[in-house]
């Protein structure tokens, strides 16, 4: 049997997660932030941990500036919670395109979030998360499907942003 508020807690961590992955994918600093209580931690995304604060600053131009789209899916998402604390594991597909020289170039990057979260003024966010890599690739891109359909804006033009 489910502990009450368990079903909603695991629903609001969730969501934050997908915050997460929305936000860095449409460079929407302040959404990549929303996920995140302030000064929250993420370690392995550089040679030292850094606060969500520094890593929007870094990602969210270094994205813009590399890359022509980026998609980042997670899956395999567990969250147990004891208390005002949980633990989000959840498996990252990340994708990322690059143009250089006239070649598209994607990058893919599999891994794990292992987020640790916790409820703060009536809110679970994640707190801390560390970052582990399962493998990684680079290709070129040589041939792309048929079609004209339009590319996702990376920015608040985006439809998302004006559904509903």
């Amino acid at each position: 049997m489910t502990q009450p508020g368990l079903v909603e807690a695991r629903i609001e961590i969730q969501d934050r997660l997908l915050s997460y992955t929305r936000g860095i994918d449409r460079l929407d600093a302040d959404l990549v932030r929303s996920a995140f209580h302030p000064d929250a931690q993420l370690v392995d995304y550089g040679p030292n941990p850094m606060s969500i604060e520094e890593f929007a600053a870094y990602a969210i131009p270094s994205l813009r500036e590399r890359f022509v789209a980026t998609q980042h899916r997670v899956s395999n998402i567990r969250v147990e919670i004891e208390g005002n604390n949980a633990v989000l594991e959840a498996y990252v597909l990340a994708y990322h395109v690059q143009e250089t020289g006239g070649e598209r170039i994607l990058h893919t990057f599999n891994g794990r979030y292992i987020d640790e979260c916790s409820l703060r003024e009536g809110q679970w966010k994640i707190h801390k998360r560390t970052l582990r890599k399962d493998w990684t690739k680079v290709e070129k891109i040589d041939d792309e499907m048929a079609g004209t359909w339009p590319s996702s804006a990376r920015d608040q033009t985006d439809p998302i942003y004006t559904a509903g």
